[in-house]
């Protein structure tokens, strides 16, 4: 085997040393729209363990207040804007939860922030680049991990942007104002969905970890629930004496907005719609200005207005040299949806964040500046239909939609552009319509991205990485594919073309032109006959959604629910003869498999709705022993001692190939060995299982 060290040495040289040859970012005289910054909790982390040479770190906890100008251009984008109420300034105002992770010696960093808007509150950062305990609030050695992005000497932060976010669990959130009319309330209508699994009288209508938006009256006449079997499915009207808002506990009848119980109780796999009047909008765009003025803040204020300290200000006075963004799904989109709105650079054109890592978000941004916002909710798969999460245009470069014969790219808005990388898994393309953002619409030809950006596939991998458990309510075992390593040296490479000028990769998707893309119906004709699979009927394709004339360009929907127009036209990775998907970045979990690993899952038949997609699940289906068992399960695909006759020539083949990956710096060095041991391990569990056992636990917790 090759001496990995070499490996490691080679990609370290042109990374871990980047702090010394950047240029420094002088103060300017303008603050960016930050007023003050307290910081309410300061902790040593992990009882002062150190992290490589860069020694303890500490959490601090706090808030940060906004003046944000109303009538600034670069806020124009955002709804309602100039209906929110105002200082003596002029100015609005608001505050927002923060979570900063900083070296205890500031000197001994790298100089790069590293920033992520909370997904529903929580933050995953740590826990997902660190191999980490999730934890909003990380203490322990546990929810510290494997301390990566603390060696690596980086500050983290991250901010509430939603006030749709229940308080507590450490959750952070942002206080945003309501809009109004001169005073007056603001009325509106809103939409809701309810799928069960399981039958059930009262369910939420708003999307986990929503607060969900209060309703102009509980008992509205005008109010409505429908019932239709499927997406496009015709929707039939319950009377409304047979639903309300709310829920019983015990005896007592309980108000919740977020809440429906229907009389006779909701039965799984129907798709339930609510239409109900609400009032109060939040200026919900404000969100993500908040972002923007936080990290223009961070990086180049070395005190807020009141004299307070900015705690990333070095004793030399030194400010972060760089900064880096990383969003998972919400996370993401909110990071896409800052670059087409324009909300990622000040009016002096100063980036908030030099470049991001934009990961799971498939072809979707999201309702986040709009009235009436929802920025929980997203289309995938068969639900979520009506709401705009998912709308042209969704490719880096300009391209025509035929049906609208509209024109645009994601990077139209005037300004400075950050570094972007689009990291998805073939989930994405089974139920976001990944694929738009590197096709045309009409899935006529591939599209080369923007020179700014780079489009990455990891194959046979799902959403969340590393998924094991038990099924619950899916048809196959979750895909237990562990891409975190391969994230790691995605941010290095990113942190690389940001402060080196070093190119990354080149993109790694699946193509049209080399027939590792197509439509669903060539992907079903591929792919292996295995026993007792149950294998997709469709692919979720995004409809053009119209909420009426004002919705483009205000952000203020007049047709709820919205007209459904023709689809968008979705490919997806085709396979080899394993089921296992072509091109993209293929770990060697792939290239050297125990079993087929898809992106897709199915719920199954007790959900009501076997033929669903699961939103963010693929599935692992794996291979047989050996050649008996393979031919008395009637399995195309060969059995695993066919393909490695021993455990050592199986991690022999794995160590091989993730030497390659480790050549080509899409894994690191110091990787690869936990790796290999992983494999093997998971070799064992695979090869020990009972084949009647269906509960998936050999794949672990």
């Amino acid at each position: 085997m090759k001496d990995i060290s070499a490996v490691r040495r080679a990609f370290g040289r042109c990374l871990f040393t980047a702090a010394a040859l950047l240029p420094c970012v002088l103060s300017v005289q303008a603050a960016a729209d930050v007023d003050r910054i307290e910081v309410l909790e300061r902790t040593v982390l992990a009882d002062g363990a150190s992290f490589g040479n860069v020694g303890p770190y500490e959490r601090l906890r706090g808030r940060l207040y906004f003046g944000i100008e109303a009538t600034a251009p670069e806020n124009q984008t955002i709804a309602d804007i100039r209906l929110a109420p105002r200082d003596a300034q002029g100015r609005v105002t608001f505050g927002a939860d923060f979570t900063l992770f900083r070296p205890l010696d500031p000197t001994r960093g790298n100089g790069r922030l590293v920033y992520e808007p909370a997904t529903s509150g929580d933050v995953t950062l740590i826990s997902t680049f660190n191999n980490a305990a999730a934890s909003n609030v990380p203490a322990t050695p546990a929810e510290t991990g494997n301390g990566f992005l603390f060696e690596q000497g980086y500050t983290i932060l991250s901010t509430g942007w939603s006030w749709d976010v229940p308080l507590g669990a450490g959750r952070l959130r942002a206080d945003l104002p309501l809009a109004t009319d001169g005073g007056k309330p603001i009325f509106g209508r809103v939409n809701g969905e309810i799928a069960v699994t399981q039958p059930t009288n009262s369910a939420r209508h708003v999307a986990q970890g929503s607060i969900g938006i209060e309703p102009l009256s509980p008992n509205d006449e005008n109010d409505v629930l429908t019932v239709r079997d499927s997406a496009l499915g015709a929707r039939t009207a319950i009377p409304r004496n047979r639903w309300h808002f709310g829920y019983s506990a015990g005896e007592r009848e309980v108000f919740d907005p977020a809440v429906i119980t229907l009389d006779g109780g909701f039965k799984p796999g129907a798709i339930y719609s609510l239409t109900y009047s609400a009032r109060g909008p939040r200026v919900s765009g404000l969100g993500l200005a908040a972002i923007r003025d936080a990290l223009l803040f961070f990086r180049n204020e070395r005190a807020d207005r009141t004299g307070t300290p900015n705690p990333l200000t070095t004793a030399g006075g030194e400010l972060p040299k760089a900064v880096l963004a990383y969003g998972m799904s919400q996370g993401a989109r909110v990071l896409q949806s800052m670059v087409y709105y324009g909300l990622v650079a000040d009016g002096r054109g100063r980036l908030a964040f030099d470049g991001a890592m934009i990961t799971a978000a498939g072809s979707g941004r999201g309702n986040f500046v709009g009235r009436f916002a929802q920025t929980a909710r997203a289309f995938s798969g068969d639900l979520g239909l009506d709401f705009p999460s998912d709308a042209f245009p969704f490719a880096t470069v300009s391209q025509l939609d035929p049906v609208t014969m509209a024109t645009g790219s994601i990077l139209d808005r005037p300004g400075p552009v950050p570094k972007l990388f689009y990291v998805n898994t073939p989930t994405e393309y089974w139920t976001r319509g990944a694929s738009l953002t590197h096709t045309a619409v009409d899935a006529s030809a591939d599209l080369t991205p923007d020179s700014r950006s780079r489009i990455y596939m990891i194959a046979g991998a799902s959403q969340t990485p590393g998924a094991v458990g038990e099924r619950n309510t899916l048809a196959h075992c979750r895909d237990p594919l562990d891409y975190r390593p391969l994230l790691r040296a995605m941010l290095l490479h990113l942190d690389g073309w940001v402060t080196l000028k070093k190119d990354p990769p080149p993109s790694m998707v699946p193509t049209l032109a080399d027939s590792t893309l197509g439509h669903f119906a060539e992907y079903v004709e591929r792919f292996p006959k295995v026993p007792g699979l149950r294998s997709p009927t469709r692919v979720a394709e995004p409809p053009r959604l119209d909420f009426g004339a004002r919705f483009a360009a205000e952000g203020i929907a007049e047709v709820v629910p919205p007209r459904i127009g023709k689809t968008y036209a979705v490919l997806v990775p085709l396979s080899d003869a394993d089921g296992l998907d072509l091109g993209g970045i293929r770990l060697p979990e792939i290239s050297v498999p125990l079993g087929t690993y898809t992106g897709w899952n199915m719920q199954n038949a007790a959900t009501g709705a076997p033929e669903r997609l699961a939103r963010t699940e693929g599935s692992f289906l794996p291979f047989e022993n050996d050649e008996n068992e393979r031919l008395a399960a009637g399995d195309p695909r060969s059995s695993i001692k066919e393909r490695y006759p021993t455990r050592d020539a199986y991690t022999k083949a794995y160590a091989a190939a993730t030497l390659v990956l480790a050549e080509n710096e899409l894994v690191l060095g110091s990787d690869v060995n936990p790796m290999i041991e992983h494999a093997g391990a998971f070799y064992d569990r695979v090869t020990a299982r009972v084949p009647a056992d269906e509960s998936c636990a050999y794949l672990g917790k």
